[in-house]
């Protein structure tokens, strides 16, 4: 567990949570940014500072992902994000910025730049859904490491607000590690409205090996059509 206690925006200290070797760093958890605070009118991207002895002092670009608090479909987006200089640095993006402070989720690996040497292959595995009468699973990929595990995929069908509400929905899994708890955006396929920016968002977390997930109330036009999903986490004790 990592504490940034500073930064060039205003927001108050983060909590991440962190695995940190020499070629390989694993960043979980999420900021707050407010858009009405000066300090982040004033810079054009977004800097936190790194605790002293961060094991990578620059890396290659990863990702992070915005979630706005737009009305019912909290629009979001892709954000690159990288470490510099003992500083994660956030690509500032100002679309959503007039729907209030909105949070950036990073659950990212980052590593080297310019690595030179062996890559060894990754064991890939492939988790089932059991609650097939509700949910399936497209492509998906799943790493399962010592300190930490990566997943990626796309439910291909889940529950659709008109038929099913709100939820709470879990997605009962056999094969996710069981010791990892992490809150993660959804990007959910819903139906293209006039004028959009963004995916529409809602948030879900992966908890004793499954995932469970609601929607804002009032999101219609969340058609169950499928939801994306890309993630790194933390094993372990939970924060």
């Amino acid at each position: 567990m990592i504490t940034l206690d500073t930064n060039n925006f205003g927001g108050a200290s983060v909590t991440l949570r962190d695995f940190q070797s020499s070629t390989l760093c694993v960043l979980s958890g999420k900021i707050t940014v407010d858009p009405a605070h000066p300090s982040y009118m004033a810079v054009t991207r977004l800097e936190l500072d790194l605790p002293v002895g961060f094991t990578m002092v620059r890396s290659a670009i990863s990702n992070a992902i915005l979630v706005s608090n737009a009305p019912i479909y909290r629009y979001g987006t892709v954000l690159q994000c990288w470490i510099e200089d003992n500083r994660l640095c956030i690509e500032k993006l100002t679309l959503w910025d007039t729907f209030g402070p909105y949070e950036i989720y990073i659950n990212a690996a980052f590593v080297t730049r310019c690595y030179r040497g062996e890559f060894l292959p990754t064991t890939l595995y492939y988790p089932s859904v059991l609650n097939t009468d509700q949910f399936g699973i497209g492509f998906a990929r799943y790493v399962d490491a010592a300190d930490f595990v990566y997943y990626t995929g796309r439910l291909s069908s889940l529950p659709d607000y008109d038929n099913y509400g709100q939820g709470p929905f879990t997605v009962l899994l056999s094969g996710f590690a069981t010791d990892v708890l992490v809150e993660i955006p959804l990007i959910v396929h819903g139906v293209l409205l006039p004028d959009q920016k963004g995916s529409m968002i809602t948030i879900g977390s992966f908890e004793n090996g499954n995932l469970t997930f609601s929607y804002q109330e009032g999101a219609v036009n969340l058609s169950g059509k499928g939801a994306l999903f890309n993630f790194f986490a933390l094993r372990g004790s939970i924060y």
